[in-house]
């Protein structure tokens, strides 16, 4: 049996294990009033020792004395054979050989083994061959099943170690990936600063020696249209150099941030007209403050990794927003301090934010005025 598996689902059944074991051996003895008493003082005893093993670090004493104890109570049975208890002493054998490292798991198998054969033999006269085959093979059992499951940890400790260092290499990439394309626009920017932009200022400087020549009209135009050479190219020198990025580029940005950590799989959509819609740089860092608040919800709060987000235009020209996720938790949803102050960001703005639970989903949804329609 594997129980590293599940944390919790594993716990629920080793604890199920334990209380059946005990209810049938509390029950089978309690015919005997002499020593029920002696077992359910021995119960209680052993349960809060069990349930102490997570605190301590030497749990190999604990787990002696859990099985020797085991096998006192054995000892003290008069009647049927005691089939809870032997099978109570192996449930405690199986986790000790997979919590404790080194020989003394070993050797507590062969001790116990010895004992169970003895007790077997002795005290309820089985047939000495029958019981050296159930022990032997019980043994054989359960030291397998404690090499499979050291295996099992030594492979997830190194899926983990290894999805570790995908993780950094992949944030690595990512950040080596912004840092080669901020300095690639960084050059362009100077390249046509130096350049293009030298070259038009000079070429502005010649029409003014020419204007005394220009007696036609043209030399307006010829100026204007330097002049506006001259703004364009110092307006994209400006948006090369910008670091943040806005609209839907930002939030691309962001989706492939929080997918390349392995941390959720959004599925993204954009409605038709959205690319289309212009949002003036306020509105562009609430609308991607607001998402991002809201991927970070589902990460936190979600069922699974999966989140869909989906943007669109409603029919009075407003930038819409959609984000949807699996839900399974049964107290309701409410806005917490991150949500609310994007909703008050939002209604500064004239939009608003909202909240729905239905389904066993959970949707967020917002909208915001956008500024105009680019033609």
């Amino acid at each position: 049996m594997e129980w590293e598996r599940d944390p919790m689902q594993s716990y629920y059944i080793k604890l199920a294990l334990l209380f059946s074991m005990w209810s049938g051996a509390l029950i089978a003895a309690y015919k005997d009033s002499s020593v029920f008493f002696i077992y359910l003082f021995t119960c209680t005893l052993m349960l809060i020792l069990y349930f102490l093993l997570p605190i301590i670090s030497q749990k190999v004493y604990i787990y002696i004395l859990l099985l020797g104890l085991t096998q006192g109570l054995i000892f003290l049975w008069e009647e049927t054979i005691p089939f809870y208890l032997y099978i109570l002493s192996f449930f405690y054998l199986l986790e000790m050989m997979q919590d404790v490292k080194g020989r003394a798991s070993t050797v507590a198998l062969i001790v116990l083994n010895g004992l169970n054969i003895l007790s077997a033999f002795v005290l309820f006269g089985l047939p000495i061959l029958l019981v050296i085959v159930i022990n032997v093979f019980l043994g054989l059992v359960i030291y397998r099943l404690s090499e499979v499951n050291k295996e099992y940890k030594h492979i997830r400790e190194t899926y983990d170690s290894l999805l570790n260092d995908y993780r950094v290499q992949k944030r690595r990439a990512f950040h080596n990936e912004k840092t080669a394309r901020a300095e690639e626009r960084s050059m362009i920017a100077r390249e046509m600063h130096d350049a293009v932009g030298h070259k038009l200022t000079a070429l502005i400087m010649q029409v003014e020696l020419l204007r005394p020549e220009l007696q036609n009209g043209s030399y307006p135009i010829i100026k204007e249209l330097a002049a506006e050479c001259l703004e364009e190219t110092r307006r994209a020198v400006r948006l090369l150099q910008a670091e943040d990025l806005q609209g839907m580029s930002a939030l691309v940005h962001l989706i492939k941030k929080l997918e390349s950590e392995n941390t959720i799989h959004v599925h993204f959509t954009a409605r038709q007209g959205v690319l289309r819609l212009q949002l003036s740089n306020r509105k562009n860092a609430v609308l991607y403050r607001t998402i991002q608040e809201g991927l970070t919800n589902a990460m936190k709060y979600g069922s699974n990794r999966e989140v869909f987000l989906n943007i669109g235009v409603s029919p009075i020209g407003y930038l819409t927003f959609e984000i949807k996720n699996t839900y399974h938790h049964k107290h309701p949803v409410h806005k917490g301090f991150g949500l609310e102050n994007m909703a008050k960001r939002l209604e500064e703005e004239g939009g608003k934010l909202s909240i729905l639970q239905h389904d066993k989903q959970f949707i967020l949804t917002g909208s915001l005025p956008a500024e105009e329609l680019s033609k």
